[in-house]
């Protein structure tokens, strides 16, 4: 019997490196995934397309009254620079984002416990206030033992307006309370940062219905500080393991696989990817994507964008096929869900791990949770699923999206920048033309 999960688990090994989006290490990474694909008989491409952003360059909180005290943070990327010199202003801690905490910031400068819906960052906006902070990380980190992210506003935000924005350890701000700080100067610069990312793509041709096409993905790109081995490298290795069954055993349908860069940035290489190929929208017959996975300790499951009757189909012959998983419908902060928001059927398979059984977006995402029979058995799953797919006599999940999902999509990306609320008002999908192949 092949022994997919010792080989996905020796690849892992070597793509476990931080491979933030633009930076040299994440092309790097798309080269090993391209140079790997080949070896199977495979003919990858890379396309290529620009990331940028506002990111920070100069961040400083110090409480000035009653004492004064300077703490660790850093900028929000995209947040709004502030004047030279800094700002001051009256501090306040709103432990909720109420009516009467909103009416009562108004000018002042607040901690919040996390990140905040965009519904309550339109609420903040409107409220007036001067600049924010949220925490990161635990009650119970240390300075050793944790890192402090650069952590950034989703795009969907912005049209809410922006102010100077912050992050601290969840260890400064206990710190920081218990000042009892009534006023703070706070200093925000970023400046504007350009790069270029990599989708690696290629294609399995099909045998005699090889005009149909069904797309496989997932995010190969990591976050600053982890080695991304759980997210997503785990997911990257079951897509070629995938590749290289194909590769040996042709499908009856064609199958494109795309590995994308910069999808912790908010999902840059599959917007860039569906963009280039607007016409995939109307031809893919679905997209399964692979994010997160090959953890020792959890269970694997997959959420269906799609309609009920997909969700009961993939349930159906997962039992069938004797993989036992939670399957439910709902969209995923992940590649697939930009599919979906162009019409096609999604299906994203991931793991759950057991409360602190899992340390996603930091220093402990690594090879230590790492398992080569977990990974065996999902690319198995994948392996058998496509199977099922690709060979069908007539494709088995119906191209639609529901329209409780179409709303959740809509949702999702916020209002003015999803394709499914474009389409529905009549307007014609984003496209920037093809991507230029290197």
């Amino acid at each position: 019997m092949v022994n997919y999960g010792q080989e996905a688990y020796d690849f892992l090994e070597k793509l476990s490196f931080s491979r933030t989006s633009g930076s040299e290490l994440e092309h790097k990474a798309a080269n090993m995934i391209a140079d790997e694909i080949k070896s199977y008989g495979l003919a990858p491409t890379l396309e290529p397309f620009e990331v940028k952003w506002d990111r920070p360059v100069h961040a400083l909180l110090k409480v000035t009254s009653p004492v004064e005290e300077t703490f660790t943070v850093t900028g929000l990327i995209n947040a709004a620079d502030t004047p030279e010199g800094g700002c001051d202003a009256e501090f306040t801690y709103m432990r909720l984002i109420d009516e009467l905490t909103l009416r009562q910031a108004k000018g002042k400068f607040v901690l919040l416990n996390d990140r905040p819906s965009e519904e309550n960052y339109k609420k903040l906006m409107k409220a007036g206030i001067a600049g924010f902070l949220w925490m990161n990380g635990s009650s119970r980190d240390t300075y050793e033992n944790s890192d402090l992210d650069t952590m950034r506003y989703r795009p969907s935000y912005l049209k809410h307006g922006k102010v100077p924005g912050f992050a601290i350890r969840m260890i400064d701000a206990i710190k920081l309370l218990r000042l009892k700080p009534q006023t703070v100067h706070f200093e925000l610069k970023t400046e504007e940062f350009k790069s270029t990312s990599y989708n690696v793509v290629t294609m399995v041709p099909g045998t005699d219905l090889k005009d149909e096409t069904i797309a496989v993905g997932g995010h190969y790109d990591s976050v600053e500080f982890s080695l991304g081995s759980w997210d997503n490298g785990a997911g990257t290795v079951q897509v070629l393991g995938l590749l290289k069954h194909l590769s040996q055993h042709p499908p009856r349908r064609t199958v494109k696989a795309i590995l994308f860069g910069s999808e912790e940035i908010g999902l840059e290489g599959s917007k860039a990817y569906m963009a280039a190929h607007p016409e995939e929208g109307e031809s893919l017959l679905c997209m399964v994507n692979l994010d997160v996975g090959g953890n020792l300790l959890g269970s694997e499951f997959a959420m269906v964008t799609a309609t009920s009757a997909a969700e009961d189909y993939l349930r159906g012959i997962l039992k069938e096929g004797g993989f036992s998983l939670e399957l439910k419908p709902g969209v995923m902060s992940s590649d697939g869900t930009v599919f979906a928001d162009y019409t096609v059927p999604a299906i994203n398979f991931a793991s759950y791990t057991p409360r602190q059984g899992g340390y996603m977006h930091t220093r402990y995402d690594n090879m230590d949770m790492i398992s080569a029979d977990v990974l065996d058995h999902e690319v198995r799953q994948l392996i058998y699923v496509f199977a099922r797919l690709t060979d069908a006599e007539v494709f088995p999940i119906e191209r639609k999206i529901s329209e409780e999902m179409q709303k959740d999509i809509v949702k999702y990306f916020g209002e003015g920048r999803s394709q499914t609320e474009k389409r529905k008002k009549g307007e014609k999908p984003e496209s920037e033309g093809k991507a230029e192949e290197n």
